[in-house]
């Protein structure tokens, strides 16, 4: 008798798009924030966020074709599916195809961009521009806590976590005087890590 092959872990609904979506933002920040570094500084700071933009292109393409495969698959052996064991592997598969970017993932990206764009022109008004990178890293983090809760993913909490660390970390630097550091705080350090968290969504999860 043919023993049954493992199904391999896949990731998260949606993980696919959501990692290209949060790595191309880290990019635009690391763009952006390395405008004032050094030559070498910079060329260091985008090949290393070229290269993991790649790593997380690479990877979101290959699961989306395992994905097409998989369908394909489950579809030949849907009409020869005798057990329990391969209606639950159905299902399971059923699953993993849902994207959640429905209404309320809609309304909470509209929220992130009228706070982003208020919050900015504010700052920009009462003087103080240089802390619109630090605003916009606290929303970008504040917006993923909204957005675990959508996505069923815990690992957004550790997200939105670290990422509002790094904007409070640019208010932190501007009233300690120091504010060359906040668009490393609030705008490399947040690039690598939704960098960072782009790879690592294209990881199976178990969340819960």
């Amino acid at each position: 008798m043919t023993q049954p092959r493992e199904t391999r872990p896949q990731p998260a609904a949606g993980a696919e798009i959501g990692s290209l979506i949060g790595g191309a933002f880290g990019l635009v920040f690391l763009i952006i924030n390395s405008a004032s570094f050094s030559t070498l500084g910079r060329i260091l700071v985008l090949v290393t966020g070229i290269a993991v933009f790649a790593v997380i292109v690479f990877f979101a393409i290959r699961s989306l074709r395992r994905m097409k495969r998989a369908e394909v698959s489950s579809a030949a052996s849907a009409e020869h599916a005798e057990s329990v064991a391969s209606a639950e592997g159905q299902a399971a598969a059923g699953s993993r195809r849902t994207v959640p970017f429905g209404r309320s993932y809609w309304i909470i990206v509209g929220i992130e961009a009228l706070a982003l764009f208020g919050g900015t022109r504010l700052l920009s008004g009462l003087g103080h521009p240089e802390l619109g990178v630090a605003w916009v890293a606290f929303v970008v983090g504040t917006h993923f806590y909204a957005l675990g809760h959508v996505f069923k993913l815990d690992r957004f909490h550790i997200l939105a976590t670290v990422v509002t660390l790094c904007g409070i970390a640019g208010f932190i630097a501007f009233f300690a005087s120091i504010p060359a550091f906040i668009p490393i705080f609030s705008g490399i350090i947040s690039g690598f890590v939704l960098l960072a968290f782009g790879v690592w969504a294209l990881v199976a999860v178990d969340d819960r």
